[in-house]
Protein backbone atom coordinates (compact mmCIF):
# COMPACT_ATOMS: atom_id res chain seq x y z
CA UNK A 1 0.00 0.00 0.00
CA UNK A 2 1.40 3.44 -0.82
CA UNK A 3 2.83 5.29 2.15
CA UNK A 4 0.40 7.85 3.56
CA UNK A 5 1.17 11.05 5.44
CA UNK A 6 -1.48 12.63 7.64
CA UNK A 7 -3.33 15.74 6.54
CA UNK A 8 -6.05 17.97 7.94
CA UNK A 9 -7.19 18.88 4.44
CA UNK A 10 -9.82 16.19 3.95
CA UNK A 11 -7.42 13.35 3.09
CA UNK A 12 -3.90 11.94 3.27
CA UNK A 13 -0.74 12.90 1.45
CA UNK A 14 0.18 9.92 -0.69
CA UNK A 15 3.64 8.70 -1.53
CA UNK A 16 3.33 10.08 -5.05
CA UNK A 17 2.19 13.49 -3.86
CA UNK A 18 4.91 13.55 -1.20
CA UNK A 19 7.50 12.89 -3.89
CA UNK A 20 6.08 15.72 -5.97
CA UNK A 21 6.59 17.97 -2.99
CA UNK A 22 10.27 17.12 -3.24
CA UNK A 23 10.53 19.43 -6.22
CA UNK A 24 8.29 18.26 -9.08
CA UNK A 25 5.86 20.79 -10.47
CA UNK A 26 2.12 20.32 -10.94
CA UNK A 27 0.13 22.23 -13.55
CA UNK A 28 3.08 24.60 -13.92
CA UNK A 29 3.09 25.55 -10.22
CA UNK A 30 6.37 25.09 -8.35
CA UNK A 31 5.71 23.14 -5.17
CA UNK A 32 8.00 25.13 -2.93
CA UNK A 33 6.84 23.40 0.27
CA UNK A 34 8.92 20.39 -0.87
CA UNK A 35 12.10 22.38 -0.47
CA UNK A 36 11.01 23.38 3.00
CA UNK A 37 10.46 19.70 3.94
CA UNK A 38 13.97 18.87 2.80
CA UNK A 39 15.31 21.65 5.00
CA UNK A 40 13.26 20.47 7.98
CA UNK A 41 11.20 23.65 7.99
CA UNK A 42 7.84 22.14 7.06
CA UNK A 43 6.21 18.89 8.15
CA UNK A 44 4.67 16.63 5.46
CA UNK A 45 1.11 17.23 6.72
CA UNK A 46 1.65 21.01 6.53
CA UNK A 47 3.00 20.58 3.02
CA UNK A 48 -0.12 18.62 2.08
CA UNK A 49 -2.21 21.51 3.34
CA UNK A 50 -0.14 23.94 1.28
CA UNK A 51 -0.72 21.90 -1.88
CA UNK A 52 -4.42 21.35 -1.21
CA UNK A 53 -4.97 25.06 -0.66
CA UNK A 54 -3.95 25.73 -4.27
CA UNK A 55 -6.78 23.66 -5.74
CA UNK A 56 -10.49 22.99 -5.16
CA UNK A 57 -11.46 19.86 -3.26
CA UNK A 58 -13.76 18.87 -6.12
CA UNK A 59 -13.67 19.73 -9.79
CA UNK A 60 -16.94 19.39 -11.72
CA UNK A 61 -17.02 19.57 -15.52
CA UNK A 62 -20.32 19.44 -17.41
CA UNK A 63 -20.81 19.04 -21.12
CA UNK A 64 -23.74 18.52 -23.45
CA UNK A 65 -23.03 15.55 -25.72
CA UNK A 66 -22.35 11.80 -25.75
CA UNK A 67 -19.74 12.26 -28.46
CA UNK A 68 -16.57 10.44 -27.39
CA UNK A 69 -14.29 13.41 -28.12
CA UNK A 70 -16.55 15.63 -26.05
CA UNK A 71 -16.59 13.16 -23.14
CA UNK A 72 -12.80 13.07 -23.26
CA UNK A 73 -12.73 16.88 -23.12
CA UNK A 74 -15.09 16.87 -20.13
CA UNK A 75 -12.83 14.41 -18.32
CA UNK A 76 -9.66 16.38 -19.07
CA UNK A 77 -11.30 19.60 -17.89
CA UNK A 78 -12.30 18.02 -14.59
CA UNK A 79 -8.73 16.81 -14.08
CA UNK A 80 -7.04 20.02 -15.21
CA UNK A 81 -9.13 22.18 -12.88
CA UNK A 82 -8.07 19.93 -10.00
CA UNK A 83 -4.44 20.66 -10.76
CA UNK A 84 -3.88 18.13 -13.53
CA UNK A 85 -2.94 14.47 -13.40
CA UNK A 86 0.63 15.53 -12.64
CA UNK A 87 -0.56 16.40 -9.15
CA UNK A 88 -1.17 12.70 -8.49
CA UNK A 89 1.01 10.74 -10.91
CA UNK A 90 4.72 11.26 -11.47
CA UNK A 91 7.39 9.76 -13.67
CA UNK A 92 7.90 6.04 -13.15
CA UNK A 93 4.69 5.38 -11.22
CA UNK A 94 2.74 2.16 -11.59
CA UNK A 95 -0.90 3.21 -11.57
CA UNK A 96 -4.03 1.12 -11.06
CA UNK A 97 -7.27 2.48 -12.51
CA UNK A 98 -10.32 0.84 -10.93
CA UNK A 99 -13.50 1.29 -13.00
CA UNK A 100 -16.92 -0.06 -12.10
CA UNK A 101 -17.34 -3.14 -14.27
CA UNK A 102 -20.60 -4.51 -12.93
CA UNK A 103 -20.98 -7.19 -15.57
CA UNK A 104 -21.62 -7.76 -19.26
CA UNK A 105 -23.42 -4.46 -19.86
CA UNK A 106 -23.10 -2.01 -22.73
CA UNK A 107 -22.22 1.62 -21.83
CA UNK A 108 -25.75 2.75 -22.66
CA UNK A 109 -27.09 0.69 -19.73
CA UNK A 110 -25.35 3.02 -17.24
CA UNK A 111 -24.16 0.12 -15.09
CA UNK A 112 -20.47 0.35 -15.93
CA UNK A 113 -18.03 3.25 -16.11
CA UNK A 114 -18.02 5.08 -19.42
CA UNK A 115 -15.11 3.63 -21.46
CA UNK A 116 -14.07 7.05 -22.79
CA UNK A 117 -13.72 8.38 -19.23
CA UNK A 118 -11.52 5.39 -18.35
CA UNK A 119 -9.40 5.73 -21.49
CA UNK A 120 -8.93 9.47 -20.91
CA UNK A 121 -7.76 8.87 -17.34
CA UNK A 122 -5.27 6.30 -18.66
CA UNK A 123 -3.91 8.70 -21.28
CA UNK A 124 -3.54 11.48 -18.73
CA UNK A 125 -1.58 9.12 -16.46
CA UNK A 126 0.88 8.39 -19.26
CA UNK A 127 1.17 12.09 -20.06
CA UNK A 128 2.10 12.65 -16.41
CA UNK A 129 4.91 10.09 -16.70
CA UNK A 130 3.39 6.81 -15.48
CA UNK A 131 5.51 3.76 -16.29
CA UNK A 132 2.53 1.42 -16.40
CA UNK A 133 -1.23 1.81 -16.04
CA UNK A 134 -3.26 -1.25 -15.09
CA UNK A 135 -7.02 -1.29 -15.52
CA UNK A 136 -8.70 -4.01 -13.48
CA UNK A 137 -11.90 -5.03 -11.74
CA UNK A 138 -13.65 -8.14 -10.50
CA UNK A 139 -17.11 -8.18 -12.15
CA UNK A 140 -19.98 -9.85 -10.33
CA UNK A 141 -20.17 -12.24 -13.28
CA UNK A 142 -17.14 -14.04 -11.85
CA UNK A 143 -13.60 -14.59 -13.08
CA UNK A 144 -14.63 -16.89 -15.93
CA UNK A 145 -16.77 -14.20 -17.53
CA UNK A 146 -14.51 -11.20 -16.93
CA UNK A 147 -13.21 -11.10 -20.48
CA UNK A 148 -16.71 -10.75 -21.90
CA UNK A 149 -17.50 -8.05 -19.33
CA UNK A 150 -14.47 -6.00 -20.36
CA UNK A 151 -15.43 -6.42 -24.01
CA UNK A 152 -19.16 -5.71 -23.64
CA UNK A 153 -18.63 -2.62 -21.49
CA UNK A 154 -16.14 -1.21 -23.97
CA UNK A 155 -13.66 -0.65 -21.14
CA UNK A 156 -11.25 -3.36 -22.25
CA UNK A 157 -10.77 -2.18 -25.86
CA UNK A 158 -10.74 1.51 -24.87
CA UNK A 159 -8.19 1.01 -22.09
CA UNK A 160 -5.92 -1.08 -24.31
CA UNK A 161 -6.11 1.50 -27.09
CA UNK A 162 -4.97 4.10 -24.54
CA UNK A 163 -1.96 1.95 -23.65
CA UNK A 164 -3.18 0.34 -20.43
CA UNK A 165 -2.59 -3.21 -19.32
CA UNK A 166 -6.03 -4.76 -18.83
CA UNK A 167 -5.83 -7.53 -16.22
CA UNK A 168 -8.33 -10.22 -15.41
CA UNK A 169 -8.15 -10.77 -11.66
CA UNK A 170 -7.23 -14.33 -10.78
CA UNK A 171 -8.81 -15.75 -7.62
CA UNK A 172 -5.52 -17.50 -6.82
CA UNK A 173 -3.65 -14.20 -6.54
CA UNK A 174 -5.69 -12.51 -3.82
CA UNK A 175 -3.87 -12.16 -0.48
CA UNK A 176 -5.09 -11.50 3.03
CA UNK A 177 -4.40 -8.08 4.49
CA UNK A 178 -5.12 -6.82 8.01
CA UNK A 179 -7.53 -3.87 8.09
CA UNK A 180 -6.02 -2.06 11.06
CA UNK A 181 -8.72 0.60 11.37
CA UNK A 182 -11.61 -1.69 10.55
CA UNK A 183 -14.56 -1.63 12.92
CA UNK A 184 -16.40 -4.59 11.39
CA UNK A 185 -13.83 -5.97 8.96
CA UNK A 186 -10.46 -6.92 10.45
CA UNK A 187 -8.97 -8.57 7.37
CA UNK A 188 -9.78 -8.98 3.67
CA UNK A 189 -8.39 -10.79 0.67
CA UNK A 190 -7.33 -8.01 -1.71
CA UNK A 191 -5.53 -7.95 -5.03
CA UNK A 192 -1.80 -7.27 -4.53
CA UNK A 193 -1.47 -5.23 -7.74
CA UNK A 194 -3.94 -2.75 -6.29
CA UNK A 195 -2.50 -2.71 -2.77
CA UNK A 196 1.05 -2.23 -4.04
CA UNK A 197 0.33 0.33 -6.75
CA UNK A 198 2.10 3.67 -6.49
CA UNK A 199 -1.17 5.40 -7.34
CA UNK A 200 -4.76 4.12 -7.11
CA UNK A 201 -7.37 5.95 -9.19
CA UNK A 202 -10.99 5.10 -8.44
CA UNK A 203 -13.23 5.64 -11.50
CA UNK A 204 -16.83 4.76 -10.61
CA UNK A 205 -20.06 5.46 -12.43
CA UNK A 206 -22.72 7.31 -10.45
CA UNK A 207 -25.68 5.02 -9.80
CA UNK A 208 -28.13 4.06 -7.11
CA UNK A 209 -27.94 0.71 -5.33
CA UNK A 210 -30.93 -1.23 -4.11
CA UNK A 211 -29.14 -2.52 -1.01
CA UNK A 212 -26.59 0.17 -0.21
CA UNK A 213 -28.43 3.29 -1.43
CA UNK A 214 -25.55 4.48 -3.61
CA UNK A 215 -22.82 2.90 -5.70
CA UNK A 216 -20.17 5.59 -6.07
CA UNK A 217 -16.45 5.87 -5.31
CA UNK A 218 -16.42 4.12 -1.93
CA UNK A 219 -18.66 1.23 -2.98
CA UNK A 220 -16.62 0.78 -6.17
CA UNK A 221 -13.65 -0.42 -4.12
CA UNK A 222 -15.51 -3.64 -3.30
CA UNK A 223 -14.27 -4.86 -6.67
CA UNK A 224 -10.78 -5.01 -5.15
CA UNK A 225 -11.65 -7.94 -2.87
CA UNK A 226 -12.54 -11.57 -3.46
CA UNK A 227 -14.76 -11.47 -0.37
CA UNK A 228 -17.73 -9.20 -1.10
CA UNK A 229 -19.89 -11.76 0.70
CA UNK A 230 -17.92 -11.25 3.91
CA UNK A 231 -18.46 -7.52 3.59
CA UNK A 232 -22.18 -7.97 3.03
CA UNK A 233 -22.39 -10.25 6.06
CA UNK A 234 -20.55 -7.70 8.20
CA UNK A 235 -22.87 -4.93 7.03
CA UNK A 236 -21.68 -2.85 4.09
CA UNK A 237 -22.58 0.45 5.72
CA UNK A 238 -19.53 -0.06 7.94
CA UNK A 239 -17.58 -2.63 5.92
CA UNK A 240 -17.21 -0.24 2.98
CA UNK A 241 -15.64 2.53 5.11
CA UNK A 242 -13.43 -0.12 6.71
CA UNK A 243 -12.15 -1.07 3.25
CA UNK A 244 -11.65 2.59 2.29
CA UNK A 245 -9.61 3.13 5.47
CA UNK A 246 -7.04 0.66 4.12
CA UNK A 247 -7.37 1.21 0.37
CA UNK A 248 -8.08 4.92 0.17
CA UNK A 249 -7.75 6.13 -3.43
CA UNK A 250 -5.24 8.80 -4.37
CA UNK A 251 -7.74 10.22 -6.86
CA UNK A 252 -11.41 9.65 -7.67
CA UNK A 253 -12.87 10.44 -11.10
CA UNK A 254 -16.64 9.96 -11.08
CA UNK A 255 -18.40 9.27 -14.35
CA UNK A 256 -21.80 10.98 -14.35
CA UNK A 257 -22.20 11.11 -18.11
CA UNK A 258 -25.12 8.73 -17.77
CA UNK A 259 -26.48 8.30 -14.24
CA UNK A 260 -28.59 5.34 -13.18
CA UNK A 261 -31.09 6.76 -10.70
CA UNK A 262 -33.12 3.55 -10.33
CA UNK A 263 -32.58 -0.13 -10.96
CA UNK A 264 -28.98 -0.03 -9.78
CA UNK A 265 -26.55 -1.56 -9.73
CA UNK A 266 -27.23 -3.79 -12.72
CA UNK A 267 -30.64 -3.21 -14.32
CA UNK A 268 -30.75 -2.31 -18.01
CA UNK A 269 -34.10 -0.49 -17.98
CA UNK A 270 -33.52 2.81 -19.83
CA UNK A 271 -36.21 4.57 -17.79
CA UNK A 272 -33.82 4.60 -14.82
CA UNK A 273 -31.15 6.59 -16.65
CA UNK A 274 -30.59 10.35 -16.62
CA UNK A 275 -28.14 12.14 -18.90
CA UNK A 276 -25.93 14.48 -16.85
CA UNK A 277 -22.88 14.76 -19.15
CA UNK A 278 -20.70 15.37 -16.08
CA UNK A 279 -17.38 14.21 -14.65
CA UNK A 280 -16.35 14.97 -11.05
CA UNK A 281 -12.76 14.65 -9.83
CA UNK A 282 -11.34 14.88 -6.32
CA UNK A 283 -9.04 13.24 -3.81
CA UNK A 284 -11.68 12.90 -1.06
CA UNK A 285 -13.87 9.81 -1.63
CA UNK A 286 -16.44 10.86 0.98
CA UNK A 287 -16.82 14.36 -0.46
CA UNK A 288 -17.08 13.11 -4.02
CA UNK A 289 -19.72 10.55 -2.97
CA UNK A 290 -21.60 13.18 -0.99
CA UNK A 291 -21.63 15.39 -4.08
CA UNK A 292 -22.79 12.52 -6.27
CA UNK A 293 -25.50 11.43 -3.85
CA UNK A 294 -26.93 14.94 -3.61
CA UNK A 295 -26.56 16.22 -7.14
CA UNK A 296 -27.07 13.09 -9.23
CA UNK A 297 -29.20 10.78 -7.09
CA UNK A 298 -31.24 13.32 -5.12
CA UNK A 299 -30.17 11.95 -1.73
CA UNK A 300 -29.09 13.76 1.40
CA UNK A 301 -25.54 12.49 2.07
CA UNK A 302 -26.29 12.47 5.80
CA UNK A 303 -28.93 9.83 5.13
CA UNK A 304 -26.44 7.49 3.42
CA UNK A 305 -25.06 5.15 6.07
CA UNK A 306 -21.76 4.29 4.39
CA UNK A 307 -20.93 8.00 4.04
CA UNK A 308 -21.93 8.80 7.61
CA UNK A 309 -19.67 6.04 8.93
CA UNK A 310 -16.83 7.02 6.61
CA UNK A 311 -17.06 10.59 7.81
CA UNK A 312 -17.00 9.48 11.44
CA UNK A 313 -13.79 7.54 10.69
CA UNK A 314 -12.17 10.68 9.32
CA UNK A 315 -12.01 9.38 5.76
CA UNK A 316 -13.36 12.57 4.22
CA UNK A 317 -15.77 15.47 4.40
CA UNK A 318 -19.51 14.75 4.20
CA UNK A 319 -20.56 18.38 4.76
CA UNK A 320 -20.61 19.88 1.27
CA UNK A 321 -20.79 23.41 2.71
CA UNK A 322 -17.17 22.86 3.76
CA UNK A 323 -16.04 21.52 0.40
CA UNK A 324 -14.60 23.84 -2.24
CA UNK A 325 -15.99 23.08 -5.69
CA UNK A 326 -14.84 24.46 -9.04
CA UNK A 327 -17.35 24.07 -11.87
CA UNK A 328 -16.85 24.31 -15.60
CA UNK A 329 -19.24 24.01 -18.53
CA UNK A 330 -18.20 22.90 -21.98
Amino acid sequence: MPTKWGSDMGGDLTRSEFLKLMGITAAGVALLPGEQILQGLLAPDDAAAAVASRFPALSVAKGHSLNANHIAAITRTALNNLGGMGRFVHKGDVVVVKPNLYGARAPAAACTTNPTVVATVVRECFKAGAKQVKVMDRPVAGTGAQASCFQMSGIGPAAKAAGATVLLMSDSRFKSYAIARGKRIKSLHLYPDIVNADVLIDVPIAKNHGGEQVSLACKNLMGCTSEPGAMHNAGNSQAIPDLVSFLKPDLCVMDAIRVRVSGGPGDTDPSGIRLKYTVVAGADPIAIDAYGAKNFLGMNPRNVAQLINGSKMGLGQIDLSKVSVQKASL
